[in-house]
C-alpha cells in the first residue's frame, strides 16, 4: 500500500484530498473511495490492500475476490 500525503485531489471522487494509492490501477484514492483488503498467506500472515471498488471487484486483480 503506497500512502499518499502531498494532497493530491482522489481520482474517483474529485472532492477530497488521496491518502493512498489504489494497489490496482495506482489511482489517487480519499479515504471514502478507498476499500482495504487483507491478502493471507502462510501460517498467520496477510498483506494489507487498498483498492478503488473497480479493482476490489475484479478478480483479476484482487485475485482472493473470487475465493468469497
Amino acid at each position: 500500500m503506497i500512502v499518499v500525503s502531498y494532497g493530491k485531489p482522489c481520482e474517483v471522487c474529485h472532492k477530497r484530498d488521496a491518502v493512498v494509492l489504489c494497489d490496482g490501477c495506482q489511482k489517487a484514492l480519499c479515504r471514502e473511495c478507498r476499500v482495504f483488503d487483507i491478502w493471507c498467506y502462510g501460517c498467520g500472515h496477510g498483506t494489507t490492500k487498498a483498492f478503488c471498488r473497480t479493482c476490489f471487484e475484479d478478480p483479476e486483480i484482487n485475485i482472493w475476490k473470487g475465493r468469497e
